[in-house]
């Protein structure tokens, strides 16, 4: 079967380049605003507002509008279920172009919830709101009160803690005996009524154990924990072994068996190592009776 064309032309489909950047349009005809934390003092605020939106709102509030200002907004809603315009903890206004489209605001605390409105304030004080965001939450300016620290220990003293910890570790793995030493060493928020302010944590090793008396018995652990910092490019040394320094900070913890000494010399130099520090801590516990 012959088929013929009805133009002396051959019309080839375009293939468009799978490489080619496509234009990010300046607009998706929808009134919606979103807001972002940015970090803890800082929210960020973007919005498309239609022209029919505003021509709505102009055909319903008509002169009302003709000495109104532009305005964001920020409500607080910390703790509010659920927010309707009205309920909020309390809200600030902040000037704003609606064509700019996007707009950083400095949140008034940190730790928050926030809702941000887009809208009219009229010269009698009355809110025509155009757009709400949604609720984000920033995060809280400050250290957490969450504690839950995981301390690394130090390499070259892993031997000679596992040694003063008093356990028999003989057939153990690394792993086995990572695990081990991170239970004996877990603290326990353990907190008596009527105790002192400054017993906010200590760790108890309680394993049944043989006792002459059975009405009266004591048993109790501790532990040393020490921590510094030094300066840029410093080489620190415990014991004469260098340990690793986190953005200029050091933190190691070992036991401290009954009727032990230890002493922790410290040492730190610089990079050309013509001047040093020198710290030396010793602890003695005494056996109990």
């Amino acid at each position: 079967m012959t088929q013929h064309l009805s133009s002396s032309a051959l019309v080839k489909p375009i293939v468009k380049d799978a490489n080619a950047e496509a234009d990010i349009p300046s607009g998706y005809g929808k009134t919606e605003s979103y807001l972002l934390p940015k970090d803890p003092a800082w929210l960020f605020l973007f919005w498309e507002i239609t022209q029919s939106t505003i021509d709505f709102v102009k055909s319903e509030y008509g002169h009302l509008l003709d000495a109104a200002r532009t305005i964001i907004r920020l409500h607080d809603v910390t703790d509010v279920p659920y927010f309707d315009g009205n309920n909020s903890v309390c809200h600030y206004d902040l000037p704003v172009i609606f064509e700019a489209r996007s707009w950083y605001i400095n949140a008034p605390e940190s730790g928050r919830a926030y809702v941000a409105e887009l809208g009219y304030l009229t010269a009698d004080g009355r809110f025509i709101l155009l757009s709400r965001s949604n609720t984000t939450t920033l995060p809280p300016g400050r250290i957490s009160n969450v504690i839950d620290d995981k301390w690394i220990v130090v390499e070259g003293d892993f031997q000679k803690l596992l040694k003063l910890s008093g356990a028999d570790y003989i057939g153990l793995g690394a792993s086995e005996r990572m695990q081990v030493l991170s239970q004996r060493w877990k603290i326990t928020d353990l907190t008596p009524s009527g105790a002192p302010s400054s017993w906010s944590s200590f760790s108890l090793h309680l394993d049944k154990v043989q006792v002459e008396d059975e009405d009266i018995w004591l048993k109790a652990d501790c532990e040393i924990i020490i921590y510094g910092s030094a300066s840029k490019n410093a080489i620190v040394t415990i014991n004469g072994k260098e340990i690793e320094l986190k953005e200029g900070k050091f933190s190691i913890r070992q036991p401290l068996p009954a009727g032990s000494v230890v002493d922790l010399p410290i040492h730190a130099r610089n990079a050309k190592g013509d001047k040093t520090r020198f710290v030396n801590i010793k602890a003695l516990r005494e056996q109990g009776k």
